[in-house]
């Protein structure tokens, strides 16, 4: 089943040196759920030329860890602990 969210918020978090795209969002009787994906470049070989693959995170504000709120940073460091 899927749930109809809005977004709230788009964050690149630093963490421990890695870098992660953070969102925030609400569904419409007023849940929060966040959806964290780890931020990686991809380097691939396409007709024996290397390219790279990055997801465009320019837009989108950087914000340091300790600035999220309390409940996300909970929710942040369960999703990804190693």
């Amino acid at each position: 089943m899927l749930i109809k969210t809005n977004a709230e918020g788009r964050y690149v978090v630093n963490r421990k040196g890695e870098k992660y795209l953070l969102e925030i969002r609400r569904s419409p009787d007023g849940k929060t759920f966040i959806v964290i994906e780890k931020l990686r470049k991809h380097v691939y070989e396409k007709e024996g030329e290397e390219m790279v693959w990055e997801q465009n995170v320019e837009d989108i504000e950087e914000i340091e860890y300790d600035k999220l709120p309390q409940e996300v940073r909970v929710a942040f460091s369960s999703a990804t602990k190693r």
